[in-house]
């Protein structure tokens, strides 16, 4: 399938959304697309999967297909010939999912190296949506425009610093006479690798709100 052509990775779930493995991606020489996943996979208990496929150029494609067993595979890894039997939808990179959801964070500032005078070093803050390209989060601070703060987003599948830069600043109403402050960022100097497990984490939360 030429929209997967790109792909190197699934995450296989039941038809009731329960996360069952992350499979490797691969095609055969008749472009057949193949799955690798543990041994223990439960193949026989399902009749069908949802299966959400990262390609890095197409985006993220939503499917519900068949899986049957073959002699490829190791000790390891098994090897599963997937058969696409409905495209449910499918988003392109540019079409960033935007996910309302409140994490809290501990930030430390990178720029300026010194800090900001009249605030902390480190501060708490909470998101209140995340997306592949930025976050929003509030704090009780005013953090000045081109700011750049760093912190570590937990819950992810791997361990995931983020380096925001804050675009706009904006005056919240104070909750319990504390002063809020809302910030518009962009993630910056985010590797290809990490920009992976950042979509994976935001993909999985949205699943696990909308089911």
């Amino acid at each position: 399938m030429e929209i997967l052509k790109n792909c190197r990775k699934a995450e296989i779930y039941t038809t009731g959304n329960e996360l069952l493995a992350t499979a490797e991606v691969f095609r055969d020489l008749s472009d057949n697309v193949w799955l690798s996943v543990p041994t223990d996979f439960p193949l026989e208990e399902h009749d069908s999967f949802l299966i959400t496929f990262f390609d890095p150029v197409s985006g993220l494609i939503f499917s519900r297909c068949t899986l049957s067993k073959s002699d490829q595979g190791s000790e390891e890894k098994e090897a599963l010939l997937c058969k696409i039997e409905e495209i449910m939808e499918s988003r392109q990179r540019r079409q960033d999912l935007k996910l309302s959801l409140e994490i809290p964070l501990e930030m430390f500032f990178i720029h300026p190296a010194s800090g900001i005078p009249g605030i902390p070093d480190m501060i708490t803050a909470t998101t209140r949506n995340i997306s592949a390209g930025g976050v929003y989060f509030i704090c009780q601070y005013a953090i000045p425009v081109d700011a750049e703060l760093q912190f570590q987003l937990r819950g992810a599948s791997k361990p995931l610093t983020l380096t925001a830069k804050v675009l706009r600043q904006e005056s919240l109403p104070p909750v319990k006479d504390v002063p809020q402050h809302g910030h518009g960022c962009r993630f910056i100097d985010l590797r290809p690798q990490s920009e992976t497990v950042l979509r994976n984490y935001i993909f999985r939360q949205e699943r696990q709100k909308r089911f």
